[in-house]
């Protein structure tokens, strides 16, 4: 089946939820009143009212729990919200309007991304200061993350030999290399300019060499408090197997990610779930809907179909590996007509 064939077949079986995401994302021509009509079903679901309430309920930022902040956020990003929804957008506002430390910052930047909060302080102080220096760390093109032996002779007892990040890349650095969090926000940054575009490439291409991919995490340092923070390779932008599809959507948007050796090879992956009528049934681990972290584990990743449905997998997945190809399309395009501007 061709893509338009692939989008009726999902169309024809799938929810509310997944019906409202090809609307949004994959229709070229559907009216906005019917994506109105189609986004008043998606707030009917009871998995969408769940979803709200933990968002609500939510008094801490940072967790594997279904009430941290970071996860009903990503769940109804999943699920098509924004912050053009009202429902959306006043328990957003509630969460920032608890004022935010620099560690729930960084945490929140994706979703604020995602949801369409670029003009909000939290996001335009990360753009501005996060995104510098983590180009200026991928302009320096220096992969020597850890401390030796002798560096790390002051380190108490408990965290040596361990991987501890050099000064300039830890803790007291705010963690100087792309985070998780950090390729999130990149992914869904609105359409940048041919400069801004520039730096986000060169942010991807650093984190996409294999010798950050292939780096195993480690610990930074707090020397004010003698002790070390677990700051392990989930926290880092590596595709781990478990968000394979979450990565190589985000990715997808980038040259420098698409032509990589870790999305290549994570594509080639997916492809191999193809069923022969041409739809795609990714494993379950792949697509995993369950407590935990939505980043850190590739959790959270069910799109509102019932999973005892034995289709339901197939449904979710072949929606996903179409938003891939789009956003691979679009980013080709885009960049064509900047090089052509250019």
């Amino acid at each position: 089946m061709d893509e338009q064939h692939l989008i009726e077949w999902v169309s024809e079986r799938c929810g509310p939820i997944l019906r409202y995401r090809i609307a949004r994302d994959l229709a070229d021509d559907c009216a906005p009143a019917t994506q109105e009509r189609l986004l008043a079903g998606v707030l009917a679901c009871d998995e969408c009212r769940r979803w709200l309430d933990n968002l609500s309920a939510s008094r801490s930022i940072h967790g594997g729990k279904d009430v941290n902040a970071e996860n009903p956020l990503a769940k109804l990003l999943e699920y098509g919200l924004d912050r053009c929804v009202p429902e959306f957008n006043e328990r957003v506002q509630a969460v920032l309007n608890r004022g935010l430390g620099l560690w729930d910052a960084h945490v929140l930047a994706p979703f604020l991304v995602r949801a369409g909060y670029t003009d909000h302080e939290v996001v335009q102080t990360w753009l501005r200061e996060r995104l510098d220096k983590l180009v200026e760390t991928a302009q320096a093109g220096d992969f020597d993350l850890y401390l030796s032996a002798e560096e790390a002779a002051h380190v108490p007892n408990a965290w040596r030999g361990r991987p501890i990040y050099k000064d300039k890349f830890g803790h007291e650095a705010g963690y100087a290399i792309p985070t998780c969090y950090d390729f999130g926000a990149l992914a869904y940054w609105p359409e940048p300019d041919a400069r801004l575009m520039k730096k986000l490439e060169a942010v991807v291409a650093y984190l996409s060499d294999p010798r950050f991919q292939s780096t195993v995490g480690g610990y930074g340092w707090d020397r004010a408090n003698r002790r070390c923070y677990a700051a392990g390779r989930v926290f880092l932008a590596c595709a781990e197997p478990a968000r394979m599809p979450l990565f190589v959507e985000w990715g997808a948007r980038f040259a420098s990610a698409r032509k990589s050796d870790w999305f290549q090879r994570s594509l080639k992956c997916l492809e191999g779930w193809r069923t022969p009528r041409g739809t795609y049934s990714l494993p379950a681990n792949l697509v995993a809907e369950r407590s935990g972290y939505y980043i850190y584990g590739g959790l959270h990743m069910g799109l509102g179909e019932d999973r005892r449905n034995p289709q339901a997998i197939e449904l979710e997945s072949t929606f996903r590996m179409l938003s891939i190809k789009r956003r691979m399309a679009g980013a080709v395009s885009r960049s064509s007509t900047h090089d052509s501007r250019i």
